[in-house]
């Protein structure tokens, strides 16, 4: 069962490239602010993401459906940047994003 209980807000950053002089240069606006709960992932879970040669850490639940792009979107949590690892999943009126602890 997944809970209900969305704890604080999270930040949905978009990736926006401009080429100039010196190439292109790679920056990430803020974008939508949406109730989340982040959840640390537990050894089972790592491991089987290792197996696939996807690093893990946490898992965002937000309510209802969120469409969120790999490379493209990243999530920023009490001013922690998360990429994405994998697409979200729509489960039980609920999407679950797998996401890997950033810089």
């Amino acid at each position: 069962m997944i809970t209900n209980f969305l704890k604080t807000k999270c930040t949905i950053q978009n990736k926006a490239s401009t080429t100039g002089a010196m190439g292109e240069t790679e920056v990430w606006a803020n974008g939508e602010i949406r109730w989340c709960r982040r959840i640390s992932v537990d050894v089972m879970t790592r491991t089987a993401f290792m197996q696939n040669n996807t690093i893990v850490t946490d898992k965002f639940l937000f309510d209802g459906i969120v469409t969120l792009s790999l490379g493209k979107q990243r999530i920023c949590y009490q001013g922690v940047i998360y990429e994405l690892a994998e697409s979200a999943q729509y489960v039980e009126g609920k999407t679950i994003v797998m996401t890997k602890r950033g810089g």
